[in-house]
């Protein structure tokens, strides 16, 4: 299996490439690209530098095996397209902050994994952490198959929950949850590897949240420092 993760600096993406090298039979990249629409001269060296300087040694090695590719244009341009195209990848694994268009995951066999923090189909949007706790609900991760809308792909490899119970504060939360994709992503992978592998359907039952006001930001944030006090039995 071919797999590709797709980030916007050496930094963020360096993780997941760490927690995938144990896998058996496969090979993975690591797909660097500029953050904005177009990247400049500058911002091309700034992105190489930056990865340089957070791994002088393992950037140049990956770089001369060929597993980190540093594109020079914004995601969904041509050449960046042609190039992700000529990889012959698989898997695409989110570790960005763009919206993917359908050329881009056209531009991966099976398509790409996002480590979503909510549970599908039930949460998804924005502040979908934050909403769950103010309803009462569990808080997770799923991992499924983007298409080109909000959380919408209907191919969940899995869901799993994850207990924030004992964090303080909604960016101590977060922080949480977004750290357990490297091993979210794992586990998928090992999943899709099975013959008899079958997917839970995001078959769109659930809302679609938008950014929660602060208001109702505070009430989330009392009610996870209430709970960080509760002596885990």
């Amino acid at each position: 299996m071919r797999i590709g993760i797709l980030a916007t600096s050496f930094r963020s993406g360096i993780k997941l490439f760490e927690a995938l090298d144990s896998l058996p039979q496969k090979e993975v990249f690591l797909l660097v690209f500029p953050s904005g629409r177009t990247a400049s001269f500058w911002k091309r060296v700034t992105l190489f530098l930056s990865g340089l300087l957070s791994s002088p040694w393992r950037l140049p090695r990956l770089l001369c095996a060929g597993n980190v590719v540093l594109l020079s244009e914004a995601l969904d341009h041509p050449k960046t397209l042609s190039r992700i195209r000529e990889l012959d990848l698989d898997i695409g694994l989110h570790k960005s902050e763009v919206i993917y268009r359908d050329s881009t995951i056209r531009s991966f066999k099976q398509g790409i994994l996002n480590a979503h923090i909510g549970l599908l189909p039930k949460y998804r949007g924005r502040c979908v952490m934050e909403w769950t706790l103010l309803q009462g609900d569990r808080t997770g991760v799923s991992v499924f198959f983007i298409d080109a809308g909000i959380d919408t792909g209907e191919k969940i490899v899995f869901s799993r929950e994850v207990d924030v119970s004992g964090k303080k504060s909604i960016p101590e939360a977060k922080s949480h949850l977004f750290s357990q994709d490297a091993d979210c992503y794992k586990t998928a992978i090992q999943k899709l590897r099975n013959e008899n592998f079958q997917f839970e359907t995001n078959d769109g039952s659930g809302e679609r949240y938008y950014v929660m006001s602060n208001l109702f930001l505070s009430v989330v944030d009392d009610l996870l420092q209430e709970n960080s006090k509760v002596p885990s039995e």
